[in-house]
């Protein structure tokens, strides 16, 4: 039993920071009224658990929305295509760099 409240606790204490991490970020609502939406995150409530968010393209509507149901948006990013290399130590051994 003791360890049960122990995992809740930490799951409680991870969703907090996760919230906090979030504030002043775009995320993207998965469930409820406005599931599909891009919105910003405007402040952590006092719980450290519920956002506040403005929900984008609906003239400014403010949702309240646990940090269960939103997911933070990323970037994409094209790394630059290059020679792929195993470093300098494993390349010495490749075939091409024998003498």
């Amino acid at each position: 039993m003791k360890n049960m409240k122990n995992k809740e606790h930490n799951d409680n204490i991870f969703l907090k920071e996760e919230a906090r991490l979030l504030l002043n970020q775009e995320v993207k609502i998965n469930r409820g009224q406005f599931a599909g939406k891009t919105a910003l995150v405007r402040e952590v409530m006092a719980d450290g658990r519920s956002l506040e968010v403005e929900v984008a393209n609906t003239s400014g509507k403010i949702a309240f929305v646990d940090v269960t149901f939103v997911s933070e948006i990323q970037e994409a990013y094209n790394w630059p295509k290059q020679e792929q290399s195993l470093g300098p130590d494993a390349n010495s051994v490749l075939p091409h760099n024998r003498l």
